[in-house]
């Protein structure tokens, strides 16, 4: 249903898979996705510099939502 459709899509996703833990913290409460984290794990897995970058704020917000619904 929601499984990536191209060769990107997957080493976007494997990225996910790899920094998801990565969060940057301020008082106590996670405030986004580790830049420097997300960029490693694009770059392991393959994925181009430009695409991970205009992916980022889309998986930012993604990863946020989550960790805002399980307060």
């Amino acid at each position: 249903m929601n499984a990536p459709e191209s060769l990107e899509g997957w080493q976007a996703a494997s990225a996910i898979d790899i920094c998801a833990s990565q969060l940057r913290m301020a008082q106590g409460r996670v405030v986004g996705l580790d830049l420097n984290a997300w960029m490693l794990a694009c770059e392991c897995t393959g994925l181009d510099r430009a695409t991970a970058i205009d992916l980022f704020p889309a998986v930012e917000a993604g990863l946020m939502s989550t960790v805002q619904n399980d307060d």
